[in-house]
């Protein structure tokens, strides 16, 4: 509204094709979370978070096209054209994530559950303009970049940014990434290439994305767990062993000669004796392939409040090298 009073220009119907990022950013976990409180903490809740998210993106020169329950999306380089639409919008996913961390300090202060998000990025030509009806406008961005980055999206853990091909090429020189990942997404013909982000340059400095899994510790000996793969969304009756070597918060590494791939949903089922009686939702982030034929494959975890989180940080500091 500020826009259109601004240039003088009616709030008709009208498009136009721009390049353009797309940004999609989505909770993890949080239908589970949204099923044991009640609606009026669960609005609470989200009215905080996606608050702090459209700040960001209003302070990085970006637009909220929409929210879409638990996730946002949004778009750079429209309504106002910038040349740089590519680098704000990864800065911005940046900051996201550890603006996301910073507000689950508080949320602890408040008794309520931490967030997990993560976010995924595409550039690329789109539509952009006033859609709808005679009736109801809203400003909207159509195209195939646009699907892709809500694609990209899905495949993302908690506290991660992926981002596309086209978004990784646009800021050669200034972004270190992880990759290329790949991965078979629906509606996309061919597999979809991405990049797991680091940092970015921006300004003369670098601002840098810790890694999803970078509190995992060794642990002083192996310990015996059993993996249980998701088909579709329901959980396999197949089992297989897995040795546990690292362990965090965050998530787990294990050897294992069961067939897993990457970006696969598991559930990590701890032994007994550790207290720890519940499985423990998971998302597959690297496989890497031995001679001997098993595999050493690292995780995620999903979902898990603040007394599940201070169980597995007691089990990982207790079975630590010298404790």
């Amino acid at each position: 509204m500020r826009e259109v009073a601004a240039t003088g220009r009616e709030a008709r119907l009208s498009a136009d094709r721009r390049e353009v990022t797309a940004v999609f950013c989505d909770l993890r976990g949080f239908t589970r979370i949204a099923e044991q409180l009640g609606p009026e903490r669960v609005v609470s809740i989200l009215n905080q978070h996606c608050d702090m998210l459209a700040g960001l993106v209003a302070r990085h020169h970006g637009y909220v096209v929409d929210f879409l329950g638990d996730g946002l999306f949004a778009v750079f380089g429209a309504p106002e054209a910038r040349e740089d639409h590519a680098a704000q919008a990864v800065a911005c996913a940046i900051e996201m994530q550890l603006a996301r961390e910073a507000q689950n300090r508080e949320f602890f202060g408040k008794g309520w559950p931490p967030l997990e998000m993560g976010v995924g990025i595409n550039t690329g030509p789109a539509v952009v303009g006033n859609m709808g009806s005679t009736l109801r406008t809203k400003y909207g961005v159509v195209g195939h970049p646009v699907n892709l980055a809500a694609r990209i999206e899905t495949f993302t853990v908690g506290g991660q940014v992926l981002v596309s091909d086209t978004t990784y090429d646009a800021l050669a020189g200034r972004l270190d990434a992880e990759g290329p990942l790949e991965a078979v997404a629906k509606g996309v013909g061919e597999p979809v290439r991405m990049w797991m982000v680091r940092s970015l340059e921006e300004g003369g400095r670098a601002l840098p994305l810790p890694s999803p899994v970078s509190d995992l510790v060794d642990l002083a000996a192996p310990m015996e767990v059993r993996i249980r793969p998701f088909r579709g969304k329901q959980v396999s009756a197949e089992t297989y062993v897995a040795t546990l070597v690292k362990l965090g918060v965050s998530g787990a590494e294990f050897d294992t000669d069961g067939p897993l791939a990457m970006f696969d949903s598991v559930q990590v089922v701890l032994p007994p004796e550790t207290g720890i009686l519940v499985a423990l939702d998971s998302k597959v982030m690297t496989v890497m392939e031995r001679a001997t034929g098993r595999r050493t494959a690292s995780v995620r975890f999903g979902g898990l409040d603040w007394d599940l989180r201070g169980q597995i940080e007691a089990l990982a500091s207790a079975r630590k090298p010298g404790t």
